[in-house]
């Protein structure tokens, strides 16, 4: 039988690997998980329990930036989200840093009283990310 373990590693693909380099290590300050030498046509970051890989390619058009309403965007994958202690600092700590899809700060509520408050921004090729304070109740 199949055992997953977990998600070891993901891929986004951009046409300027520097760009991405520059907002995932020097404003998000997340570290390399390979060493990284300018010029490469690929990054390793460590996001901690994952390592992202960015890669270059000269295909096609990026597209669209995702919508902030799950409704309104097409099918496929939406975004990632960043843990955070605390969400108000985490926005002060990237206001004027990231581009924020919305001024709105979200909220969701589970019946277990599970909740999160989260922001959605975008990378500088248009993906969404979230800023996400988990509250967390473990299910009994």
């Amino acid at each position: 039988m199949l055992k997953l373990k977990r998600i070891d590693n993901m891929d986004i693909l951009t046409r300027d690997v520097q760009r991405l380099v520059n907002f995932y290590h020097g404003t998000l300050g997340l570290g390399f998980f390979l060493p990284y030498a300018p010029g490469q046509s690929w990054a390793a970051i460590d996001l901690g329990n994952l390592t992202l890989y960015v890669l270059k390619t000269d295909a096609g058009t990026h597209e669209p930036p995702r919508s902030g309403s799950s409704a309104e965007s097409v099918p496929g994958l939406d975004s990632f989200a960043f843990e955070v202690e605390n969400l108000d600092v985490a926005m002060a700590e990237l206001n004027g840093k990231v581009e924020w899809v919305s001024p709105r700060i979200g909220t969701w509520n589970h019946p277990n009283g599970t909740h999160y408050r989260f922001r959605a921004f975008f990378d500088p090729d248009g993906n969404k990310l979230y800023v996400t304070e988990p509250h967390k109740v473990v299910a009994t």
